[in-house]
C-alpha cells in the first residue's frame, strides 16, 4: 500500500466518498462520535486522496469522522493523503476491515465491487488478508433475501443462522422464522432444526395446506432425535455435536469407550463383592 503523507486540509475541500462502504450511518452513533471528538480530540486522522485536477480531495476512510467534524464546525483537519490515482476502495476496505468497523453486509458489498471489476476470490482474499472461505461466505450473503441481509446488517442474526434460514424458500414462513430467531436469540443449531422441519414438510407448506400459525405450533413440537456415536443413547439434535474424524480414529474412540465401560462394570462388581 502507498504510504500516505500527513497534511492539514480545509474541511471545505474534502468531498464525501463516491463509493460508500457502509449501507447506513447511525445518527446517534455519529452524535456520540462528535461528542467524543469535542471532549478528547481526534485520535485517528481520516484518509483522503488528492488533490484532484480541480484541487479537491475525496474521503478514502474516516467518513464518519468527517461528518462528525462538520457537526462540530471544524474548519481544518489533519489527514493522511494518498495520491489522486490511488485505489480508494482498496484503502478504505483495508482500513475499515482491519479496524472492524464494517458489518458483514458492508463487507459483502465491498467484495462485490471487486468481483464486478473482475477480481478472483483468491486475489480479494489476499488483498484484505482474509481466507477464500471468508470471501465466498460474504459473496453468498448477497444472494439471500433482503430480509436476511437486513437482519445481519442490524446485528439481529448471525451469518450461520441466516444461512440456515436462506434455504426456507416460502417467504411468509421464512419471515416468521426470522422474527422467532430475533425474539428468542436462537443459535444456528436450533435454527438448523427449524430448517430441517421445513424441508421435511415443504410441499404442504408451499401448497398452503397449513396456515403459518399451525406450522409454527407443529414446529415447536417437532424434535429431531439422533443416536450418540459413543453411548448410542438418542438425544435431541441441539444436544449433540458433530466431529469430523476419519473412520480409523472413530473406531479407535469407540473401542476406548467400550474398554472404559467394561472396566467400570468390573470395578462396580468388585465394589459390591467386597
Amino acid at each position: 500500500m502507498t504510504s500516505p503523507e500527513t497534511t492539514t486540509l480545509l474541511l471545505s475541500l474534502i468531498d464525501e466518498p463516491r463509493h460508500r462502504l457502509r449501507a447506513s450511518i447511525d445518527p446517534e452513533r455519529l452524535g456520540a462520535l462528535a461528542d467524543s471528538i469535542a471532549a478528547e480530540g481526534l485520535h485517528q486522522p481520516p484518509g483522503v486522496r488528492g488533490p484532484s485536477p480541480s484541487g479537491r480531495y475525496e474521503i478514502v476512510w474516516g467518513h464518519r469522522r468527517q461528518l462528525a467534524l462538520r457537526l462540530l464546525r471544524w474548519e481544518t483537519v489533519e489527514c493522511k493523503v494518498f495520491p489522486w490515482d490511488y485505489d480508494p476502495l482498496l484503502a478504505a476496505g483495508s482500513e475499515n476491515l482491519n479496524r472492524e468497523q464494517l458489518t458483514a453486509l458492508d463487507e459483502a458489498r465491498l467484495i462485490d465491487r471487486y468481483v464486478t471489476a473482475g477480481e478472483p476470490d483468491s486475489a480479494i482474499a489476499r488483498m484484505f488478508r482474509r481466507s477464500s472461505t471468508w470471501v465466498k461466505e460474504r459473496r453468498e450473503m448477497l444472494t439471500w433475501p433482503t430480509s436476511l441481509q437486513d437482519a445481519i446488517h442490524e446485528g439481529a442474526l448471525s451469518i450461520a443462522v441466516a444461512r440456515a434460514l436462506a434455504d426456507v424458500d416460502h417467504a411468509d414462513y421464512q419471515q416468521s422464522l426470522i422474527d422467532e430467531a430475533k425474539r428468542t436469540g436462537a443459535n444456528a443449531r436450533v435454527v438448523e432444526v427449524w430448517r430441517a422441519h421445513y424441508l421435511a414438510d415443504r410441499e404442504r407448506i408451499v401448497s398452503n395446506h397449513q396456515v403459518i400459525e399451525e406450522i409454527r405450533v407443529s414446529r415447536d413440537a417437532w424434535v429431531i432425535m439422533v443416536p450418540c456415536d459413543l453411548c448410542s443413547e438418542k438425544k435431541e439434535y441441539p444436544e449433540t455435536r458433530t466431529l469430523r474424524i476419519c473412520t480409523d480414529c472413530h473406531a479407535a474412540i469407540l473401542n476406548l469407550v467400550e474398554q472404559a465401560a467394561v472396566a467400570a462394570d468390573e470395578h462396580r462388581g468388585l465394589s459390591v463383592s467386597s
